[in-house]
């Protein structure tokens, strides 16, 4: 079995009529009129930075990384969080399925009134939109990206939604839905998450945890590395991690886990099936409107800056009665018991 895939203002619409406003004032008056039309100009200018005065219509492409179920709900989030605005008109591709001819006429200048917005759903999308889409005028918006500093330049950085759940929030929610827990068996690869480690050991103090560090640089240390820590730990917390995550490690690692009366802590609906005692869980349809409220945001002046996905936290109450768990009686949003 491979690696699990992650579940995974109008702009300006009134200029012509601020133009004709202004001409039906006396000529004692135009000189201020002048010099207020000018602000009003430039405060436009300024709502699409880099993109000239901003136009009338907005085009927006966008683009999924490949043709399965989370991406497309995604991309159905996306439109459904759009549709209601007129001045909007949306292409959707699949960068599975472009030819060439659709890959140039992606890379083709649009006309003078138009914006363009790209959205790219997912790393391989993402990873084309930014080496491929040079246009100065075009914006850039990711979503469905893990680790987006991975996959696209730091000095190139747009914004967008990304797939990573603040450290903090996670440990919040772990502490918040099992108080009784207190040290987390954190299995990792340095090579790919040794800053998601820092985090969470620099977070444990602030929570009454400890992190227990469970490093591994191939999937066959996996055995003998937890074997040496499973009685200095509380529950297993799985990351998203290449080198450790596959479909038949997490059975492997549940099962044992679970022989040894310990929780496993997992990232989406998977874990939750497979037996994990907590998941946090990705609606992907949720996060595709949550990016269309960031486009929107981008489009009405606000600064690109990343929002951290909305997510919710399963709680598998058949498994923690099994291990003898007790889970807080009051679950707050995005706690909850799992279906």
């Amino acid at each position: 079995m491979g690696p699990l895939p992650l579940n995974p203002s109008d702009a300006v619409t009134g200029e012509k009529g601020l133009l004709a406003h202004f001409l039906t004032f006396p000529l004692s008056q135009i000189t201020s009129r002048a010099v207020l039309l000018t602000a009003s100009c430039l405060m436009l200018f300024w709502a699409f930075p880099g993109y000239g005065i901003p136009s009338q219509s907005v085009r927006v492409t966008i683009i999924a990384s490949k043709y399965i179920s989370p991406y497309l709900q995604a991309v159905e989030g996306i439109q459904t969080g759009l549709a209601e605005k007129s001045d909007i008109t949306i292409e959707v591709f699949n960068l599975e399925k472009l030819d060439d001819k659709s890959r140039l006429e992606l890379l083709e200048e649009e006309g003078p009134r138009d914006v363009s917005l790209f959205v790219a759903v997912g790393p391989e999308a993402a990873r084309y939109v930014w080496e491929r889409i040079r246009s100065e005028r075009a914006i850039r918006v990711y979503c469905m990206v893990l680790n987006p500093e991975k996959v696209i330049n730091e000095k190139e950085r747009g914004c967008g939604v990304p797939l990573n759940i603040p450290v903090e929030a996670q440990m919040k929610m772990i502490s918040g839905g099992f108080p009784t827990l207190r040290r987390l068996g954190l299995l990792y690869d340095p090579e790919h998450n040794a800053g998601f480690l820092s985090k969470a050991e620099a977070t444990a103090p602030l929570l009454n945890l400890t992190v227990v560090p469970l490093t591994v640089q191939s999937k066959k240390e996996i055995p003998s590395t937890l074997e040496r820590q499973w009685n200095h730990m509380d529950a297993l917390w799985l990351i998203p991690d290449r080198t450790v995550i596959s479909e038949s490690i997490v059975a492997y690692l549940v099962k044992e886990a679970f022989l040894r009366k310990l929780p496993v802590i997992g990232y989406n609906r998977f874990f939750y099936d497979a037996g994990a005692a907590m998941a946090f869980v990705f609606d992907y349809r949720e996060l595709g409107r949550q990016c269309a409220q960031k486009i929107l945001k981008i489009l009405s002046g606000e600064a690109c800056r990343d929002a951290p996905p909305l997510f919710h936290v399963w709680i598998n109450g058949k498994v923690a009665e099994r291990l003898g768990l007790r889970p807080s009686e009051n679950y707050r949003p995005p706690l909850q018991l799992g279906p």
